[in-house]
């Protein structure tokens, strides 16, 4: 009876052991996981008619993505000065995040292949007020990949944009072409990224009734939420919602360079109850046989991982869990350790925002042409195009320059500081090293051989020997004239053999 007692006691403290290990399985995971999201809704244009649709949808998105354990930074109808200060704010948030959501629902115009979300003030008369009146989608997107994470960005700007005809008609160029919906974005493959239209690239999406949500975002509010359902998942299902809808009108668009499985709302472990013991002391049927759930261990895994920074644990990760919630972000790591730069000191933000770049500070750094080079390389990896790369600072490389220190928000000079330089090389190191990795290898160069000449014949050899008839007097006799045709005949045989 004693026996049978210890035995109970025994198995009520396993139970009691695997509640403990379960639940600081799931505080790990929630606190190891920090999400931020961006949600703006712009519907209230000041100067084309409003829409009705985004201030509802957006405001949905951002309540289900609370839901689901995502802090989310907020704004509706909101002008340039706003959706700058928002953005600004979320970029503050996500240092340390492990996942980055971005929802945008308004209005937004493509041109040249840019895309641009428009606040509610915007006035687009001429190709330039794209930069002083808008927001470069591509602005957003580098503040989500300063970090290694998983970025998600849903984009329902799709819509009848009336800009976009007064824009076609001021732009004149031909490389400035003005879209009809969104254009095509390419996403980096080292940052796990997906993007996410309402509609094909080019296409315009339909907005909805009055005070409903679009056709997209209806579906996209019914399986965002879904319990362990994988993001690829999630947007097929989307996919075949709005298809079907719109009556095969409208089929949402996707672009990821994510690895594995990433789920919106992972299902994590139940929580454990310990169920009564029969008078035998078996286990109950539903009782877990082991400590912890396999989502469990790997977060230890990846958070042992984390602690000590190290290539080989995060290749230990990787061996265990090649398809894992974290193999992207580990793969990651392991890159930018082989490549990392030596011997730069980069300076703090602060000193970085306070020094501004001149002619004298970049002739101080003594770059070579080769340096300049690199340089024009590593802003082209970063997505800011120097228009070559020839190891010349053009007005091409001024201008990449320039967009690269406003995003950094350092003194927008379009010349170099040596922080500036070094912080240029810090932030575009994976990138680069991945561009470099890319190109074809260079051809050896020909080494010049000496071909030997062939022998002449001796007859040539003999003649090349004697000294050419000189004239006398008024000229070439007869006799001498014969004999010099003769050796040239000689000659020609000669060669001929």
């Amino acid at each position: 009876m004693r026996n049978l007692f210890c035995l109970v006691r025994a198995q009520a403290l396993l139970l009691c052991v695997v509640a403990a290990g379960m639940t600081w399985g799931a505080v790990a995971q929630a606190a190891a996981e920090r999400r931020v999201a961006l949600v703006i809704g712009n519907g209230a244009y000041q100067n084309v008619p409003t829409l009705d649709n985004p201030l509802t949808d957006s405001k949905a998105v951002a309540a289900a993505l609370k839901r689901i354990g995502f802090d989310v930074v907020e704004g509706y109808d909101l002008k340039l000065d706003g959706m700058r200060s928002l953005v600004g704010e979320y970029a503050a948030k996500l240092d340390g995040a492990k996942v980055a959501f971005v929802y945008y629902a308004g209005h937004g115009v493509a041109v040249a292949g840019e895309n641009y979300l428009l606040p509610t003030d915007t006035v687009l008369k001429s190709e330039a007020d794209l930069d002083f009146r808008t927001m470069n989608i591509n602005l957003v997107l580098r503040q989500m990949q300063r970090e290694d994470r998983v970025n998600l960005v849903i984009l329902d700007a799709c819509r009848d944009n009336p800009f976009a005809k007064e824009l076609a008609r001021s732009i004149r160029t031909r490389s400035a072409s003005v879209g009809a919906g969104l254009s095509e974005i390419t996403v980096n493959s080292a940052a796990g990224t997906m993007i996410a239209f309402a509609t094909d690239p080019g296409k315009t999406a339909l907005d909805g009734g009055a005070g409903q949500n679009s056709p997209f975002t209806t579906a996209l509010l019914k399986h965002m939420e879904s319990p362990g359902v994988s993001i690829s998942t999630v947007m097929d299902r989307v996919r075949e919602d709005v298809w079907r809808s719109t009556g095969e009108k409208q089929r949402p668009w996707v672009n990821t360079s994510i690895i594995g499985e990433f789920y919106l709302n992972p299902a994590l472990a139940p929580t454990v109850k310990v169920a009564a013991i029969d008078s035998l002391g078996a286990l109950p049927a539903t009782t877990p046989a082991a400590l912890s759930s396999p989502q469990s261990l790997e977060m230890r895994l990846w958070e042992s991982a984390e602690r000590s920074g190290q290539p080989e644990d995060y290749k230990a990760y990787l061996e265990a869990h090649p398809n894992g919630y974290f193999a992207q972000i580990a793969r990651n790591r392991i890159a930018r350790a082989a490549v990392a730069p030596a011997g730069r000191s980069v300076p703090s933000e602060t000193d970085l925002k306070g020094e501004a770049g001149s002619a004298t500070s970049e002739a101080a750094l003594n770059l070579s042409a080769k340096d300049r080079a690199e340089t024009q390389q590593r802003l082209r990896a970063l997505g800011f195009d120097p228009g070559g790369t020839t190891g010349k600072f053009g007005p091409g490389t001024r201008r990449a320059l320039t967009n690269w220190q406003k995003t950094r928000q350092i003194p927008e000079s379009g010349f170099l500081t040596k922080g500036q330089q070094a912080a240029l090389w810090e932030q575009s190191e994976a990138d680069y090293a991945k561009l470099a990795a890319a190109r074809p290898p260079e051809a050896p160069k020909a080494r010049a051989v000496s071909v030997p000449r062939a022998p002449r014949p001796a007859q040539a050899e003999a003649y090349s020997r004697q000294p050419p008839p000189q004239p006398r007097g008024g000229g070439a006799s007869l006799g001498e004239v014969g004999n010099f045709l003769g050796g040239m005949g000689n000659l020609v045989g000669a060669i001929r053999r």
